[in-house]
C-alpha cells in the first residue's frame, strides 16, 4: 500500500542497529523529530544479542510506532567478514528496492558507506533521490585501523564505491567542517549544485542537562566532595587507551584531591588492570556502567570529561558524540587535537583544554590550564551555551528536515 500523498517519504537506511546505544542516540533520535513532517521507513541491522532482549525489541518497536514510524529490522552479520556485509548487502537491497517501488519514496537517507551502497543500487530505475550521508571517510579509516591494505583490492573497490557515493548523491552530508575542506583536496567528485551541509552528532538538550551532581550516587561511588576527571564510553578502537589511562595517571599526581571515574561498559577487570599498569591508583579509581538512559545523570558528576582519539586523514571527518554529551551537560573536556572540528571548537569557546602532545611534556605542560579549568566559575556556562549553538539535536534535526524538503521538491518536478 503506497503512502498517503501529503508528506515526504523517506527510507532511512542505518548498519548501525538502533538497539545499539550509538543508534537509539544517533538514528531513533533524530527520526522521532523528523517524523512529525515526513512519513519514515526505517532498515536497520540489528546484532543478534541485542534481538534477544524482546522487551528491549517490543520498546522500541513501540517507540517507533508512536511516531509513524515503519520499523524494518534485517539481522547482522560479521562472519565471515566481507562475505557476511555482502549478504547484508544483497538483502538490504532487495527489502530497500522493494520499498522504492511500494511505498513511493522520495528520498533514500543512507547513514554511512554501507547504506550507500544499498541505496544507491536499490533506487536504479526510479525517481528517488539519494542523501549521502557519508559520517567520516570509511575506506580510510579500514586501512588506517589496520582493517584493509592500502592499495589491495578491498581499498580499490571501496574507493571505486566512494568515488560512486559522490558522483550519485544528490545531497551530502558531513559531521565536520574539515571534512568538507578535505572534499577539493582530496579527490573527491562532488556535483555542482549539490548542497553539502555540515550537521555534527547532536545531543538531546532536554535529557542532557546541567545538573548539580547527582548526592547519593556520588557517595554510592565513593566520590562525594572530589573532583571527578575520567571517561565514558568506548575506550579502545580509535580511543587511545593507554595514552588516556597515562594522562589519568598524571592527573590523579597532579591532584591530590581528584578521584578518577571511568564508566563504560567494556571489560571492567581487563581495564582496572591495565590503569594499574598505568599508573593509577587504585585506592582513586572508580569503575562504572550505566544504561544509555541513565547517562545525563551520570555526566553530571564529572568535573571534566577526557577523550583522545588517534588523528589521522579519515578523523578529519568524525566527530564524538560524547564531546556534545560533556558540553550539555556544563561539563569541560580535556582532548586531543587533530581530529576533525573538535580542537578548534574547544579552544574557540574555551571549553576545555587541548593536548598537542600525548606524551610525558604534553601531558605536564597541560596542568596549568587544567588547574585553572576546575577553578573557573564561569566554565560550566559556556559548555552549555556551546552546546546549544552548535549541537543541539532540534537544529539538526531541522537540517536534515529541510533536506529532504528539497530533494522531495526536485523529485516532484522530474
Amino acid at each position: 500500500m503506497r503512502w498517503d500523498d501529503g508528506l515526504n517519504k523517506i527510507l532511512y537506511i542505518s548498519y548501525d542497529g538502533v538497539l545499539e546505544p550509538l543508534g537509539e542516540s544517533q538514528v531513533v533520535s533524530y527520526l522521532d523529530r523528523l517524523a512529525a513532517n515526513n512519513k519514515i521507513k526505517l532498515l536497520s541491522f540489528e546484532r543478534p544479542k541485542d534481538l534477544a532482549n524482546r522487551v528491549r525489541v517490543s520498546a522500541m518497536r513501540d517507540r517507533l510506532e508512536r511516531h509513524g514510524i515503519e520499523w524494518v529490522w534485517l539481522r547482522y552479520h560479521k562472519w565471515p567478514p566481507v562475505v557476511s556485509t555482502l549478504f547484508d548487502i544483497l538483502i538490504g537491497v532487495k527489502l530497500a528496492r522493494a520499498a522504492c517501488r511500494s511505498d513511493g519514496i522520495h528520498v533514500v537517507h543512507a547513514r554511512g558507506y554501507v547504506p550507500s551502497l544499498i541505496a544507491i543500487t536499490a533506487r536504479r530505475g526510479g525517481g528517488a533521490k539519494f542523501l549521502f550521508d557519508m559520517r567520516g571517510f570509511w575506506v580510510d579509516e579500514k586501512v588506517e585501523a589496520g582493517h584493509w591494505k592500502a592499495g589491495g583490492i578491498l581499498f580499490h573497490v571501496g574507493k571505486w564505491c566512494e568515488q560512486r557515493f559522490f558522483r550519485a548523491a544528490d545531497a551530502i552530508v558531513s559531521l565536520t567542517e574539515a571534512g568538507v575542506r578535505t572534499f577539493s583536496t582530496g579527490g573527491y567528485p562532488v556535483r555542482e549544485g549539490v548542497p553539502v551541509v555540515v550537521i555534527p552528532t547532536c545531543v538531546d538538550l532536554q535529557r542532557f542537562t546541567v545538573e548539580e551532581k547527582d548526592s547519593t550516587l556520588s557517595s554510592k561511588l565513593g566520590i562525594s566532595g572530589a573532583d571527578v576527571i575520567g571517561c565514558v564510553g568506548t575506550m579502545s578502537g580509535w580511543y587511545l587507551r593507554a595514552e588516556m589511562l597515562r594522562f589519568l595517571a598524571c592527573i590523579s599526581q597532579a591532584f591530590e584531591q581528584a578521584r578518577i571515574l571511568i564508566v563504560t561498559r567494556e571489560d571492567h577487570d581487563s581495564l582496572r588492570r591495565d590503569c594499574e599498569a598505568a599508573g593509577v591508583p587504585q585506592d582513586r579509581l572508580i569503575i562504572h556502567s550505566a544504561q544509555f538512559a541513565d547517562m545525563p545523570r551520570v555526566m553530571s558528576l564529572f568535573d571534566a570529561g577526557v577523550f583522545f582519539i588517534r588523528p589521522s586523514m579519515s578523523k578529519r571527518g568524525s566527530a564524538a558524540t560524547k564531546l556534545a554529551e560533556f558540553l550539555a551537560c556544563g561539563v569541560p573536556v580535556i582532548i586531543n587535537d587533530g581530529v576533525g572540528d573538535s580542537g578548534g571548537i574547544v579552544a574557540q569557546q574555551r571549553v576545555g583544554v587541548v593536548l598537542d602532545d600525548l606524551d610525558e611534556r604534553g601531558f605536564d605542560s597541560s596542568l596549568a590550564q587544567i588547574r585553572t579549568m576546575l577553578t573557573d566559575s564561569s566554565v560550566r556556562g559556556r559548555c552549555r551555551q556551546t552546546a546549544e549553538e552548535l549541537f543541539d539535536l532540534q537544529q539538526g534535526a531541522e537540517r536534515y528536515g529541510h533536506l529532504y524538503e528539497q530533494l522531495t521538491k526536485a523529485v516532484s518536478h522530474q
